[in-house]
């Protein structure tokens, strides 16, 4: 919105709406109470980095393809090397999960891809609001994989989330 984006009334709704959605779908279910602060610590740390990764990738232009993801994949790299350095451990992959972490690359991959392509093509006040729902999609595969059950703040943010998708789709 700083940056001149201009969402309808429907979609701006839902944007607001999406914001609690994602801090009630990311719950852990049984948490009560307040987190420690380490948990808090180091949840605001991956949401600051997820949000430069969502604005960076979204001051793409069209014209530069897919290098930005070349540049995010090798600083990523770079970062885990350096951590490995740094704290003296070896990167190894555990025995029998070289296949699972190769399609989680895929997927990752390719959904960094497509946000990618909506960030330089819509408004990243939407786009990058949306990609930020992805806890939703996570806990909902944990119900139908994993057969997890949702608590109450878990299943209200579910539906806070998909109340947002439409509104931003309504107005988009």
């Amino acid at each position: 919105l700083v940056g001149g984006d201009r969402p309808s009334a429907p979609a701006l709704v839902g944007v607001l709406a999406a914001l609690p959605a994602i801090v009630l779908v990311a719950r852990e279910s049984g948490s009560h109470g307040r987190a420690a602060p380490r948990t808090v610590l180091i949840s605001v740390a991956a949401g600051f980095g997820f949000g430069l990764f969502f604005i960076g990738m979204g001051q793409a232009s069209r014209q530069a393809g897919m290098w930005p993801l070349v540049g995010a994949r090798v600083a990523s790299i770079g970062l885990v090397g350096a951590a490995c350095l740094v704290t003296r451990r070896p990167f190894r992959l555990a025995s029998g999960t070289r296949r699972t972490v190769a399609v989680a690359g895929v997927l990752d991959l390719t959904a960094n891809a497509l946000y990618l392509l909506a960030a330089t093509r819509g408004l990243l006040s939407i786009v990058s609001v949306l990609g930020s729902l992805y806890p939703a999609s996570t806990v909902i595969l944990a119900v139908l994989v994993l057969k997890e059950r949702l608590s109450t703040a878990q299943l209200a943010g579910v539906a806070l989330a998909g109340t947002a998708v439409v509104l931003i789709a309504v107005g988009s």
